[in-house]
Formats: structure tokens, C-alpha cells, sequence
């Protein structure tokens, strides 16, 4: 099922970096040591923002987990507010490809104009989709 919702501005603490998706668990605890030392508080589940094809192993992506507090960041990772949005998304636990397919078949088959890069949300047992839109 494909949903939408609006998401209030979100402060995240993250890392760009460009290459294997395979890194992302590495680049996550980065950042969770970067909160730690910083005496930031955990806001949501890690995400992914992609710059690149999602559906690609090597890319361009930022790594982050929203946050509470205040820090000016420190070496690779920045400190980012991104402003209240409306996104599509849909939950998935297996087949990454199809989840993506489905919502770009959505927003076609709709009219929906993406209007920047997707990300995904890691939940516990779950990911999360999402596409920043325009309805």
C-alpha cells in the first residue's frame, strides 16, 4: 500500500558519501558516536537519501539519523534541517526493486511530481520509502 503524509522540518546529524551501499551500517554508527559525543538525542531510525539511483550498489547518498539538540557537526558529518515536505512512501521487508517500482508507477499513473531525492527510513523490521512530492 502507498501512502502520503507531511513530515514537520527535521534537524539530522549525517554523513554524504559517495560509493557501495554496502558501507551504510559502518557510515550509521559513525553518526551514532558523532550523537553520543555531542550529547544529542536520538530523533527516528537511521535513513538514506539518495543522489543517485537507489537501485544501484555504488552511489552518491547522505547517511543520518534525526536529532534533538544542538551541534554545529564536526569533520565529515553536518548537522542539516530539511523543511517541512510532503512525501509518498511505501514499507517494504523484502523486494526492494518492487517497492520502487510500485511508487514510480504510482506517480506516473497520478500526476505527481517528485521533487527531490528519495530516502529510506530503517525501521526495526521494516524500510520505508519515501518520495518528496507535490500533490
Amino acid at each position: 500500500m502507498i501512502g502520503k503524509k507531511t513530515l514537520s522540518d527535521e534537524k539530522l546529524a549525517l554523513i554524504t558519501f559517495s560509493g557501495s551501499l554496502s558501507k551504510t551500517g559502518e557510515l550509521i554508527e559513525e553518526v551514532r558516536e558523532f550523537i553520543s559525543s555531542e550529547n544529542l538525542e536520538i530523533a527516528g531510525d537511521p535513513l538514506v537519501i539518495f543522489y543517485t539511483s537507489p537501485l544501484k550498489d555504488d552511489g552518491r547518498y547522505d547517511v543520518g539519523i534525526p536529532v534533538k539538540g544542538e551541534s554545529e557537526g564536526s569533520g565529515d558529518i553536518k548537522i542539516v534541517t530539511i523543511p517541512e515536505h510532503t512525501v509518498i512512501f511505501k514499507e517494504y521487508s523484502e523486494n526492494r526493486n518492487e517497492a520502487y517500482e510500485e511508487l514510480i508507477a504510482y506517480t506516473e499513473e497520478n500526476g505527481i511530481d517528485i521533487i527531490g531525492a528519495p530516502r529510506e527510513i530503517c525501521h526495526k523490521k521494516v524500510r520505508e520509502i519515501q518520495f518528496p512530492v507535490i500533490l
